[in-house]
């Protein structure tokens, strides 16, 4: 009897906010309908990283403040990487916090991400502010929520 030897071969897929899955194409689903723009052509939006140090040049922006009854959130579908710019920006009243929490599949996951302004003005790129590991191999929803309990928030994904 010979041993049985299964062969699994890994997929390495990136899904980008404006391109979307590097495979299938499928694109991120930003909610509130309106409330997230184009970082790289917004000419509204407060914060502005450096478009040649984001990935493929693109990130969507939106602004979140405490009153708002609609937090910004995210959807994609199996990559589970997530990197983000983060800003640290000197005016307090455009972006002092960093609050990201996380769904998986509806519900929701204990690791957070914070971060504080250290008042700088200068963006910090391709932070990684989550990581999962050992997913089942089937397709997953997983959520981003940005969102402030104190602040208005300006954020690049």
């Amino acid at each position: 009897m010979y041993p049985f030897t299964e062969l699994a071969q890994t997929e390495f897929r990136y899904i980008d906010d404006q391109y979307g899955d590097s495979v299938s194409g499928a694109i991120p689903t930003y909610e509130p309908s309106g409330g997230w723009a184009n970082g790289s052509t917004c000419t509204g939006c407060a914060i502005r990283p450096d478009a040649k140090q984001a990935f493929l040049g693109s990130w969507h922006d939106s602004t979140y403040d405490a009153s708002d009854k609609h937090p910004r959130t995210l959807d994609t579908g199996i990559s589970l990487d997530i990197y983000c710019i983060i800003p640290n920006d000197s005016d307090l009243s455009i972006a002092s916090t960093y609050d990201l929490t996380f769904s998986l599949d509806g519900k929701p996951l204990q690791q957070t991400f914070t971060h504080s302004s250290d008042l700088s003005n200068l963006f910090i790129y391709n932070v990684s502010v989550l990581s999962l590991t050992d997913l089942a191999q089937v397709l997953h929803t997983f959520t981003i929520e940005v969102s402030s309990p104190t602040v208005r928030l300006d954020a690049a994904l």
